[in-house]
């Protein structure tokens, strides 16, 4: 048992490590093609923008919220001046999006 939570919190080191040494480039290319196009237009500091990045496959919709919020995250530890109450914003329009895609796939999943 020992073993096991230590394999599985050695994993868990390993990917917040390299999910910490992402450049932005390998963030970006993690989201939809979908995602990709509409950030392009508004940009992470545009909240609003979050729910017009809706897919038609709420499961995409939920990844992408992940890496938006991984974003933010890149944004808020490489970047000297930052707005704390954009950055609250923004978090809070991402974690809405991700719980909509929840919500979404719940309830496909249980019409099935």
């Amino acid at each position: 048992m020992f073993l096991l939570i230590t394999a599985v919190l050695a994993s868990w080191f390993v990917r917040m490590h390299l999910r910490n040494r992402r450049s932005w480039q390998a963030i970006v290319a993690r989201t939809s093609p979908e995602c990709r196009r509409v950030w392009a237009a508004s940009g992470l500091g545009q909240p609003e923008a979050f729910p017009s990045m809706w897919s038609a496959v709420p499961r995409v919709a939920f990844r992408d919220a992940g890496v938006l919020m991984e974003m933010a995250d890149y944004v808020e530890n490489n970047t000297a001046i930052l707005d704390s109450e954009q950055m609250q914003n923004i978090r809070i329009s991402i974690v809405r999006l991700r719980l909509a895609a929840a919500r979404a796939i719940i309830r496909r999943d249980v019409r099935r």
